[in-house]
C-alpha cells in the first residue's frame, strides 16, 4: 500500500472501556483454544478494574453456552459481559410481536428460539425469516424462505452480514451475509433488519453495557471490515488484531484509509505495548 492516511483525532491507547471481539481475538476459532497470551491480557483488563465488555456476533451457540465455553478455557467472562447479536435479535423479535419465524440458522439453536416464546415453521407464512450461520443451508430452504418473504411480507432479520466465518476445523465456511445477499431482493412489504456487527446497534448496546462515550471505547477485532470500520466511524479507538481471519493487513486494501484501523497488533497481548498507528503500520 502506498500513500499516507490523514491524522485526525490521535488513538486513544489508554482508553476508559474495552469492547473486545471474541472469535480471532480471544480465541482461534470455534474450537475455543485461546489465542496466545490472550487469558492472561483478559484478566488484566478485567483486574484493572475498567469497565469492558464481548461483542460477539456468534449464531451457533447460545449465550450461556458461549459463556460457559469462554469461561472454560481460562477467560473471566460472566454473562454480563457479553453483547450478542442473538440475544438483541430475541429482544428486537419480541418487541415488534414477531413471534412466528423461519430459522435458517444452525439447528442446534432452534430450542434457544422456542425457549424465548417463539414458533418456529419450515415453510409457508411467518412473520420472519431470521438468518444465522448455517453452513449446512440448503438451497431448498433458501426457496421456502423466498416464498415467506415474497408472497407473504415476512420481514428478513439477519443476526449478522459476514460473509464468511472459521468452523470448528478451522475451515472458512460461508456466513449468513451470503444467503441474506441471495434474498434481500426478495423482501417486498417486509423490513430488512440487521442486528449484528457491521450495525450501529449492537456498539451502541455495548457502549451502554461499559458506560462511556465512543471517543473513551477501544475497539479491538480481526475483521477491520465488518467490525472496525463502523466502530472508528462512531469515534472509537480502533485495534485490527492480525491473530484471526488475516494474517497480514492486506485486507485494508479493501477499505478507503480514513476507515483504515488505529493500531495493528500480531496478538490482543500486543496491545499493552502496541507503538505504531494503523496506517504507519502499514505503510512500513
Amino acid at each position: 500500500m502506498t500513500g499516507r492516511k490523514k491524522k485526525s483525532m490521535k488513538p486513544n491507547r489508554d482508553p476508559a472501556a474495552w469492547l473486545i471481539d471474541i472469535e480471532g481475538v480471544l480465541v482461534r476459532d470455534k474450537r475455543y483454544a485461546p489465542v496466545e497470551g490472550s487469558v492472561a491480557w483478559l484478566r488484566a483488563i478485567a483486574d484493572s478494574g475498567r469497565p469492558w465488555c464481548l461483542v460477539s456476533n456468534n449464531t451457533t451457540d447460545t449465550p450461556q453456552e458461549l459463556v460457559a465455553k469462554l469461561a472454560g478455557a481460562g477467560f473471566p467472562v460472566r454473562p454480563e459481559n457479553l453483547v450478542g447479536a442473538l440475544g438483541l435479535a430475541s429482544g428486537w423479535l419480541l418487541g415488534r410481536r414477531r413471534q412466528r419465524l423461519m430459522w435458517l440458522g444452525h439447528p442446534r439453536l432452534a430450542d434457544y428460539w422456542r425457549e424465548k416464546g417463539f414458533m418456529l415453521v419450515e415453510d409457508g407464512p411467518c412473520e420472519a425469516v431470521v438468518l444465522g450461520a448455517n453452513p449446512e443451508l440448503s438451497v431448498a430452504r433458501l426457496d421456502a424462505a423466498l416464498v415467506a418473504l415474497w408472497e407473504h411480507g415476512a420481514d428478513l432479520v439477519c443476526l449478522h452480514r459476514n460473509h464468511f466465518f472459521l468452523d470448528a476445523e478451522g475451515r472458512r465456511r460461508l456466513g449468513p451475509g451470503a444467503w441474506a445477499a441471495a434474498l434481500e431482493p426478495a423482501v417486498i412489504s417486509g423490513r430488512v433488519a440487521v442486528m449484528g456487527k457491521p450495525e450501529e446497534p449492537i456498539y451502541r448496546e455495548a457502549l451502554k453495557r461499559v458506560g462511556v462515550e465512543p471517543f473513551q471505547a477501544l475497539f479491538i477485532s480481526d475483521d477491520p471490515v465488518a467490525d472496525l470500520a463502523t466502530a472508528k466511524r462512531l469515534g472509537m479507538t480502533t485495534v485490527f488484531t492480525l491473530s484471526g481471519k488475516y494474517e497480514d493487513h492486506r485486507i485494508l486494501g479493501n477499505l478507503d484509509q480514513d476507515r483504515w484501523p488505529d493500531i495493528i497488533v500480531a496478538t490482543p497481548a500486543d496491545t499493552m505495548r502496541a507503538g505504531p498507528t494503523g496506517a504507519e503500520e502499514a505503510d512500513s
